[in-house]
């Protein structure tokens, strides 16, 4: 069996040795946006992890062992947290709030 080379690119992004930051939001719709990013040559910031909680109370999440279902995907290009709005967060605040979206 072929491994998705999306997946396979994600995972080792995401097992590098690569500064991760991470990053929290929230749109005008209400919804609640983690990223965590892993930096690469170009200085871009490409996502490893991914949630999102909604409105709806309903919260999803993505990385390469879960990378689409039928209510999003894991972005498919580098992430810009000013055009969005990100603010930073630390690794462990991010983890505490990945976690808490798990449940």
């Amino acid at each position: 069996m072929l491994q998705n080379p999306r997946v396979a690119t994600i995972r080792a992004l995401d097992e590098s040795d690569r500064p991760h930051m991470y990053w929290h939001g929230m749109d005008v719709d209400g919804h609640v946006w983690l990223f965590e990013t892993v930096i690469d040559d170009g200085g871009e910031y490409w996502p490893v992890r991914h949630a999102e909680l909604g409105p709806d109370g309903i919260s999803r999440r993505y990385s390469w062992d879960h990378i689409e279902d039928e209510h999003g995907f894991l972005a498919e290009g580098p992430l810009y947290p000013d055009d969005f709005g990100l603010n930073a967060l630390t690794a462990e605040e991010f983890g505490t709030l990945w976690a808490a979206l798990n449940r």
